[in-house]
């Protein structure tokens, strides 16, 4: 195999970014009057784009922060809201950098079981008697399962953190990314008052730029400040500004659009794909996102099937990053959108081989 197959990491496709816009924009912020994007500024971000993204939710600039990053924003919530010993709700799987930043933190993680729709609610609703802080969640094509939630899970939690007074941080990098379907409704429009909200232009941009953003009430946004000005002193205001100008000159309807065109096939080879080379196991069928989680149907030996897979030329994630109850022995991330049809194909064939000979040991 002459180039590497990457089922490691959740990457953008090299092809998908937006170069000759982004030229544009720099060049755009050579004015004079645009000097701000070259200085310190507000610990908050950039007032351009903050301005944009206050109209775009339909909030007051106020609710707005800016930064160079979700998980940035995500350490700033964990700074401002938790102490050692308190209890946290996650999805399980859940993004492996959550689970380590809330490690770190000290945190008593309760993390709840994912079925096709969202979280099993038996656990959840129990998970919500032990006076959490806040869930954390990615409830559209969840990292690292693709799943979302139905409209009734999300309304149940909402109703959940009102009876039990905690907070939902709801993470939607991958929202604007639905191939196919019809789009639920947001956590924090159906509970705005138990909700805040992190999103990023990482996969939608560029990961480069590191631009992300924080929606929360403003004593929220005034503490997150006040820990950013203390540890980083302002974000990156140009790639920031660069961003807004962007965002401005009205390029994101076209840039979702080429996505969904780009991505929808892949998606779709990876679906086929595991339908003929894996039929049984089981895994769900996501309409957008950057992955698919697939549940073997038995425990492997994962080390060495992450080192088989690294010899025949194809990169897989360690699976237990994803999980805080028990090590996971049948999971695998596969992320689709850096690679073209034909390439998301080879690799899971490659990897279904190789599970194929470990499972025939059962």
């Amino acid at each position: 195999m002459s180039k590497r197959i990457n089922f490691a990491r959740g990457v953008p496709a090299e092809e998908a970014f937006p170069r000759a816009q982004l030229e544009l924009c720099v060049q755009g912020l050579a004015s004079p009057r645009e000097v701000i994007a070259y200085q310190y500024g507000p610990a908050v971000g950039p007032l351009p784009l903050r301005e944009w993204l206050a109209d775009y939710h339909g909030v007051d600039i106020a609710n707005v922060m800016a930064a160079d990053g979700s998980v940035a924003l995500f350490d700033i919530l964990c700074r401002i809201w938790l102490k050692p010993g308190e209890t946290v709700l996650i999805e399980e799987p859940c993004y492996d950098r959550v689970v380590h930043l809330l490690r770190h933190y000290g945190a008593n993680v309760i993390a709840i079981p994912m079925e096709a729709d969202g979280p099993a609610l038996e656990p959840l609703n129990a998970a919500a008697r032990r006076e959490p802080v806040f869930m954390y969640t990615v409830p559209d094509f969840q990292n690292p399962t693709g799943t979302t939630w139905s409209v009734a899970k999300r309304q149940h939690l909402v109703d959940l953190a009102r009876s039990h007074d905690f907070r939902i941080v709801e993470d939607s990098p991958y929202r604007l990314l639905r191939y196919k379907g019809a789009q639920e409704p947001s956590i924090i429009d159906t509970g705005r008052d138990v909700t805040v909200q992190l999103n990023s232009f990482s996969k939608v941009i560029a990961p480069g730029l590191r631009v992300a953003y924080l929606i929360a009430p403003p004593d929220t946004i005034r503490a997150a400040a006040k820990v950013a000005e203390s540890t980083y002193v302002t974000p990156g205001n140009f790639a920031l500004s660069v961003a807004g100008e962007w965002l401005r000159r009205g390029f994101l309807g076209d840039q979702v659009a080429a996505l969904r065109r780009l991505y929808a096939p892949r998606l779709e080879s990876m679906v086929s794909a595991l339908d003929e080379f894996m039929p049984g196991h089981r895994y769900v069928r996501p309409e957008g996102g950057f992955f698919v989680g697939v549940t073997l149907a038995h425990p492997v030996d994962a080390a060495r099937l992450r080192k088989e897979a690294s010899n025949a030329g194809v990169d897989v994630a360690d699976g237990d990053g994803f999980f805080v109850s028990k090590p996971s022995a049948t999971f695998l991330r596969l992320p689709f959108c850096s690679m073209d049809e034909a390439t998301v194909r080879m690799g899971v064939g490659v990897l279904s081989a190789i599970i194929g000979k470990d499972l025939s040991k059962h």
